[in-house]
């Protein structure tokens, strides 16, 4: 009888943490988007063109000018500077885009980003000369506009926020 008693309680125990570690995920998860960019965050978001880059007219911001969001958080990504990357495509296929730039860094535009900007229209070959707008995420660098310099055709792939223009406009419509 005292084993029963005794299994009983600690399973008892063993419950109650279960639930409370699970209430307080959920309370840390649903707190902390911003720190993860999936909600809340997106006040002023820093663009880094250099002189006489920027894209006038598109939403891209030029010379150092901030672009402010709308306060919910609009954009996934946590962009702190946008950086431009020119360099020459070096591989294309309809899979991916790879782009070597003048430091020998190699850009791969693959799955989703490259398939939005096939279907923008953007079309490029071995050789053709671009320049990649984005920002670095994790150590990778995500493309926020491609310009092939030989035609002058930009596709851009993500708003100013970061959003990713295959992700829809979102539930707010925004």
């Amino acid at each position: 009888m005292f084993k029963k008693i005794f299994i009983g309680t600690v399973m008892v125990g063993l419950i109650g943490i279960l639930v409370a570690g699970a209430i307080n995920r959920t309370n840390a998860t649903s707190g902390s988007t911003e720190a993860r960019g999936q909600g809340r965050g997106g006040g002023n978001v820093t663009t880094a063109y250099a002189a006489g880059r920027g894209q006038g007219g598109n939403g891209w911001g030029q010379d150092g000018e901030s672009a402010t969001g709308d306060q919910l958080g609009t954009g996934q990504a946590q962009v702190t500077e946008w950086v431009t990357l020119q360099g020459t495509v070096v591989s294309v296929d309809q899979n991916a885009l790879v782009v070597e730039t003048g430091t020998g860094e190699q850009i791969v535009i693959e799955n989703r980003p490259w398939l939005f900007a096939q279907e923008q229209g953007f079309l490029a070959q071995v050789g053709d000369k671009v320049t990649l707008t984005g920002f670095y995420e994790s150590d990778a660098f995500e493309v926020g506009q491609i310009t092939d310099s030989n035609n002058g055709k930009t596709v851009s792939l993500r708003d100013d926020g970061g959003r990713p223009g295959w992700a829809g406009r979102g539930r707010r419509g925004g």
